[in-house]
């Protein structure tokens, strides 16, 4: 969940005040499933599989909340990644343990029962307002996470330091698009891309011809929040020739835009360097793994953008080429002749590679709603 709507605003100074006096630092090990950084900890001595998310706050899910035994308060509303609103809850964890260190009198949210969240694996999120206590590493080759409330060997390097814009609750930065095109972003450890440019923004910069270049455009669903699978919207594929964060430069960025409130730097920059975000002194650091590398990060999409309805069936989320048959929405019964006709969960859906297209040509079977039969089209890598 992003950008929380302003009675979270609550949620915030409690966290703060119970670790204000405190000096800790904790290193854990995540995993990187699908973009999403993963990690262990405990909750009232409950062990729990967590999201680390700088663009959320900390939140549980309903079943891991019955099993703790936490107490429902406030109802809490927010908005998901996709700008669409969902109800929480206010509750207190007595203790977070992360690693070595623990956290103690901790606010989170819990979602309702039956939340979409609950098919993806996990029992909750460590997101800002944990997160603002102090200093937070991603160290992307070691994929290691350290919370700390001291700056003393994290390896700061402030050459590559960069001020954060100011913001009660997640990280925001400045890039710069080509010479002089500015675009504020979030660093969003919970999205995957290296680089997600928002609709609002895109309706600022499209006139931008040099920085910003669009490939395409087509209406469809790309994503799921924690609301659920987003409205179907108009998407705009760009190609973004050159990007600056910080002194680092990355070139060639291929991006969908998305309905969320803020462009967004993803976990996948952590692929090229390490972030630091420096939440007391309102900095943010990107550490390159090689100096002066400039990576090309231009890669091609299919005509056809295969997702998972909510139902667990194979569908056409997103259609690039409006010259072919098949429509957004539209169920694909197989692809390159494998037949595709039993439901999946979420969780095999999102952290697995349901789908083998090699090359750069496939051949996708569809059921057309218009005729009720089956039709096969060719799509391609563009």
């Amino acid at each position: 969940m992003k950008r929380i709507l302003s009675l979270l605003a609550l949620l915030l100074p409690l966290a703060l005040l119970a670790a204000a006096a405190q000096t800790f630092r904790t290193t854990v090990p995540y995993r990187n499933q699908m973009g999403k950084l993963i990690t262990q900890v405990e909750v009232n001595g409950h062990r729990g599989i967590f999201l680390i998310d700088t663009g959320a706050p900390c939140c549980v899910s309903y079943s891991f909340a019955q099993k703790v035994g936490l107490q429902a308060g406030q109802v809490q509303h927010a908005q998901d990644s996709n700008g669409q609103t969902v109800q929480t809850h206010l509750v207190v964890l007595d203790s977070l343990k992360i690693g070595s260190v623990t956290f103690s009198n901790l606010q989170a949210l819990r979602w309702e029962e039956g939340n979409m969240t609950e098919q993806f694996g996990i029992d909750g999120i460590i997101g800002y307002n944990l997160m603002q206590m102090g200093i937070v590493k991603f160290d992307g080759q070691n994929h290691t996470c350290t919370f700390s409330s001291f700056s003393k060997d994290l390896g700061i390097d402030f050459a590559h330091g960069t001020p954060m814009v100011p913001n009660q609750f997640v990280p925001l930065l400045e890039v710069r698009l080509g010479k002089n095109v500015v675009d504020t972003v979030m660093f969003d450890s919970g999205a995957a891309d290296v680089y997600e440019m928002s609709t609002r923004s895109y309706s600022r910069l499209q006139k931008e011809k040099k920085a910003v270049k669009l490939i395409s455009s087509g209406r469809g669903v790309l994503s799921m929040g924690a609301a659920g699978i987003e409205q179907a919207s108009l998407k705009h594929r760009l190609k973004i020739p050159k990007l600056s964060l910080a002194t680092s430069e990355f070139r060639n960025i291929t991006t969908i835009t998305t309905d969320g409130y803020d462009s967004r730097v993803g976990s996948s920059i952590l692929n090229y360097g390490d972030v630091i975000i420096d939440y007391k002194n309102r900095m943010f650091y990107y550490l390159p793994r090689t100096e002066g590398q400039r990576p090309d990060l231009h890669h091609k999409e299919w005509d056809v953008v295969i997702t998972v309805s909510p139902e667990g069936f194979l569908t056409a989320g997103m259609v690039w080429d409006a010259k072919l048959p098949i429509r957004s929405g539209y169920r694909i019964t197989a692809v390159n002749g494998r037949r595709y006709d039993s439901p999946v969960d979420m969780l095999t859906a999102t952290t697995t590679a349901l789908v083998s297209m090699p090359g750069e040509k496939a051949q996708i079977t569809f059921l057309n709603p218009e005729t009720g039969k089956e039709e096969t089209t060719t799509i391609r890598k563009r």
